[in-house]
């Protein structure tokens, strides 16, 4: 079984446990080692076009690992089959109210909201579709460093902007209106209000223009950090947001240099990557563009 160890990680079926911070080729081969062929699929994907890290499934064992942009774990997620336990609650599969009760008896604070509860103390939290519903089983638990509760912060509150409908690249840089480097409020200002959240990695601050098709990631100092496009976007005359295979074979043939990998493909000249959301399939079209600043 699975233990959770509060705010690091997850002991028990791995010899030395899951570690949030891990490397993700270092978890990948000891996973490997440790069950051969009975690990079964392991399933790259991307939980959202906007992220810049990458989530491992393993499908059979009931295991979703989140990696943050340099492939460090930050986040974990399991749902059955895998048993999952703290203070010796059983935590998936069983109804959501029994589990709430038997962690409050083992002196586990929760807080409550709609779709389950967090453990903030203990570093985890559990997913039910509706918490009124107390006899549904838990379907998910998530293991964290830092609790997903209170990340996002509403909405700020300057005036509104036309939609942006179409994002033109700018080589190393942005688009024609964002760039890499700019500052918080002056792009709020060009931009118009903002759900702001606060990152699970990568930066201090986040702020997600859905109706533009932009998330934009800020340092302490309120400097754009990364940049990720999802709204229709071009580069040197070629549409981006089409099958992976008929925008590498157009860029190329324009000569820009494309370097495929595992969730989309590099374009080191120009300092962005494309991104697919599932595994690479060149019919997939791209879902989002990203540059980040290093």
């Amino acid at each position: 079984m699975w233990t959770i160890r509060p705010r690091a990680g997850l002991s028990g079926m791995l010899p030395g446990g899951i570690s949030l911070g891990e490397d993700r080729a270092a978890i990948t081969a000891r996973l490997a080692d440790a069950f051969g062929e009975h690990l079964g699929e392991r399933r790259p994907f991307r939980k959202s076009a906007s992220g810049t890290g990458v989530c491992d499934q393993y499908v059979d064992g009931g295991l979703i690992l989140w990696f943050d942009d340099r492939d460090r774990l930050f986040y974990i997620e399991l749902y059955e089959p895998a048993p999952v336990f703290h203070e010796n609650v059983a935590l998936l599969g069983r109804p959501y109210g029994d589990v709430v009760r038997d962690l409050r008896a083992a002196g586990v604070r929760l807080t409550e909201d709609g779709t389950g509860c967090e453990a903030p103390d203990a570093g985890f939290n559990l997913y039910v579709p509706d918490a009124e519903e107390r006899a549904e089983p838990v379907q998910l638990v998530g293991v964290f460093r830092t609790g997903p509760s209170g990340s996002v912060l509403g909405m700020s509150d300057e005036e509104p902007v036309a939609d942006i409908t179409e994002h033109h690249l700018v080589s190393g840089a942005g688009t024609d209106r964002v760039r890499l480097g700019q500052d918080r409020h002056e792009l709020r200002r060009l931009l118009g209000p903002a759900m702001q959240s606060v990152p699970s990695y990568g930066g201090a601050a986040e702020d997600w223009y859905f109706e533009h098709g932009l998330t934009l990631t800020f340092d302490e100092a309120g400097r754009l950090t990364t940049l990720v496009v999802t709204g229709p976007a071009w580069f040197d005359g070629v549409r981006l947001d089409r099958p992976m295979a008929d925008v590498v074979a157009d860029l190329t043939a324009r000569g820009v240099a494309v370097e495929p990998f595992e969730l989309g493909a590099r374009v080191p000249e120009h300092g962005f990557t494309l991104q697919l959301s599932g595994l690479r399939n060149p019919a997939m079209p791209v879902t989002a563009v990203a540059f980040t600043a290093r």
